[in-house]
């Protein structure tokens, strides 16, 4: 099971995605469990337990400051994706992400 923190800005918009994601990633059968958090309710724990962590747009700037993706592989949400709150594709860019075998159709 490889772990995918959500990780968004102050307002928590990345909740917006975790329930979705969470079905495509179990209606696919795929070994992936999805989290979701803020900048400021992430912890050094969380962090740890994860194999990747996908950023909001809002929440790139975060990824420099705190030096994240020298501790857990990161990657910006494109704005496609993002902008149109799309699970699928999503779960599709963490496999990618994650060098997992394409996500089954």
């Amino acid at each position: 099971m490889k772990n995918v923190l959500l990780l968004s800005g102050k307002e928590n918009s990345s909740r917006l995605f975790l329930g979705e994601a969470k079905r495509v990633a179990e209606t696919r059968h795929l070994s992936l469990a999805f989290t979701a958090s803020t900048v400021d309710d992430l912890t050094a724990d969380m962090l740890a337990e994860q194999d990747l962590v996908l950023l909001a747009p809002q929440a790139a700037d975060f990824v420099e400051t705190a030096a994240l993706h020298t501790q857990v592989p990161t990657a910006l949400i494109p704005n496609d994706i993002y902008g149109w709150l799309n699970g699928q594709a999503l779960v599709k860019f963490a496999c990618k992400q994650l060098d997992l075998a394409s996500m089954p159709a």
